[in-house]
């Protein structure tokens, strides 16, 4: 079904998938058709069905489709977690945890440090990024993303799950996601580099040398980003 599904016989106060894309628009830009039958798929969500098929969502609905999506955004929660919070009875007024044992808030940012113990399917990592599963897997294709196996199955972690989201704004654009392994070499290249730095401090094997090389790395991709921003916006030339 599209996102323009409409069914004459639906209640007044309810709302097509298509209405409550809309009626989120704003506040997330991302969200799609193929997310939100996803979240459903996965338990989260049950909206009613019209006598012709189409799914109607009450306002109940909407608020619990909100509260799901922000605590994908802001706290990068794996929609296990989600779900046993839903099934326990959560406020759904509630903003989100602040700080859990089992899952810290997750921050969008350029640090693995706060990227928490997060563990989720390929499924969850690209309804929690805004993409496609086959777009998920081209990262992974490509090697911008790395699963982990744990058993049987293979997770992806806080870092996959940053790169979906970032990624998700280039494909947006239009990108393929092979040209996004540019980036990908760029990085492999330059950390190349800059381990031949690194590696004399972490050889000196004191207290002090794996700080140090950390406070040194952290200095020196902040350099780097600011000269890649500047080279880039001076290659475009007239164009920006």
């Amino acid at each position: 079904m599209a996102a323009s599904e409409v069914d004459s016989a639906a209640p007044a106060s309810a709302m097509n998938i298509g209405d409550v894309i809309t009626g989120l628009a704003s506040e997330f830009p991302d969200v799609t058709v193929t997310k939100i039958r996803y979240l459903e798929s996965y338990g989260l969500l049950e909206p009613e069905r019209s006598p012709a098929g189409y799914r109607l969502f009450s306002v109940d609905d909407v608020a619990r489709l909100t509260w799901i999506l922000r605590q994908q955004r802001d706290h990068f929660l794996p929609l296990k977690v989600i779900r046993s919070m839903l099934l326990d009875g959560v406020d759904l007024a509630d903003s989100g945890p602040e700080e859990s044992a089992d899952v810290r808030p997750f921050r969008e940012s350029g640090r693995t440090d706060n990227l928490g113990s997060v563990s989720v399917s390929l499924e969850e990592l690209a309804a929690m990024g805004g993409l496609d599963v086959e777009v998920a897997r081209d990262l992974e294709k490509h090697g911008l993303i790395v699963g982990i196996e744990a058993g049987r199955t293979v997770v992806y972690d806080g870092d996959a799950l940053l790169v979906a989201r970032v990624a998700a704004r280039f494909v947006q654009h239009g990108f393929d996601v092979r040209h996004l392994r540019m980036y990908l070499v760029a990085a492999q290249r330059e950390a190349g580099i800059l381990e031949q730095v690194l590696l004399p401090l972490r050889r000196r094997g004191d207290g002090r040398s794996g700080l140090e090389a950390r406070r040194m790395l952290d200095e020196l991709a902040d350099a780097g980003a600011a000269l890649h921003d500047l080279l880039l916006r001076r290659s475009m030339g007239p164009l920006v």
